[in-house]
């Protein structure tokens, strides 16, 4: 399997959008009055101006597998820190290593900079939780919604 990632463009805004959905739907977390319409609108234009710059020190990135998309990745870097802000694959390529291959390239790129790894995953996602534990973050405190995971060295 080989996987890759390269940056997001424009033309991929609504694939990305649909990872975020579908990969959600999959772990039942969305909500009742989900408004699809309405989601899209809103993280289409979000994901549009991080594609396109304006979120300082982000990047989104289209997780390839086998030349394929298959994912969303998006690395936030600030402050003498690397943040993993969003890892999203489809679910078909869920539980196959994909996940772990695109942490291990973060990971490796963030110690090549000498650079601390952490991320925030929302409260009500065990399974989330869980494979970021197996890839070796551990939890550092918490805010309303997310618990702090951060990378141990």
């Amino acid at each position: 399997m080989d996987v890759t990632i390269r940056p997001a463009t424009e033309a991929d805004v609504d694939f990305l959008t649909t990872v975020v959905i579908e990969a959600t739907l999959d772990q039942g977390r969305l909500p009742d009055d989900f408004d699809e319409v309405d989601y899209r609108a809103g993280f289409g234009a979000w994901t549009a101006e991080q594609v396109n710059g304006d979120g300082s020190g982000s990047s989104i990135s289209v997780v390839r597998v086998d030349g394929r998309d298959a994912g969303r990745l998006r690395v936030v870097r600030r402050d003498g820190l690397v943040e993993i802000a969003g890892l999203q694959l489809l679910p078909e390529h869920q539980s196959q290593g994909v996940g772990r291959t695109v942490v291990d390239l973060v990971v490796a790129e963030a110690r090549a900079d000498r650079l601390p790894i952490e991320l925030g995953v929302e409260k009500d996602n065990r399974r989330a939780r869980t494979f970021w534990e197996r890839c070796g973050f551990v939890y550092v405190g918490e805010d309303e919604t997310e618990h702090r995971l951060r990378l141990a060295t």
